[in-house]
């Protein structure tokens, strides 16, 4: 899809939007949640249940992986923001598609 917009110069900008490549940065994500989903987070949260180091020096270190568990979780959340994006994008191409073909008709009084 190619997009001609006046730039307020007086001169005119194109924008190039390739559906395929939109579409398959979508798919990718989708791929990359769902690996998150059925791998990661139950594995997250079962190593967050495992309490084998009960005293001594290194408790305090054992604490990283509390927080390393939640940096993963954050991971997820922005890939599915990152998706939801996406999901706008394709959203606003399809309404300005829409909006475009009813310009045409219009011109053509069809």
């Amino acid at each position: 899809m190619l997009i001609a917009t006046s730039g307020s110069g007086g001169g005119g900008a194109q924008i190039n939007v390739h559906p395929d490549e939109i579409t398959t940065i979508y798919n990718q994500l989708q791929a990359i949640i769902a690996e998150l989903e059925s791998s990661v987070t139950p594995n997250i949260q079962k190593l967050g249940e495992i309490d084998y180091y009960q005293a001594g020096k290194a408790k305090p270190a054992m604490e990283v992986y509390a927080e390393a568990n939640e940096k993963l979780m954050d991971l997820y959340d922005n890939y599915v923001r990152a998706s939801t994006l996406v999901i706008d994008v394709l959203n606003t191409m399809i309404e300005t598609d829409q909006a475009i073909a009813e310009q045409i008709i219009a011109k053509l009084e069809v």
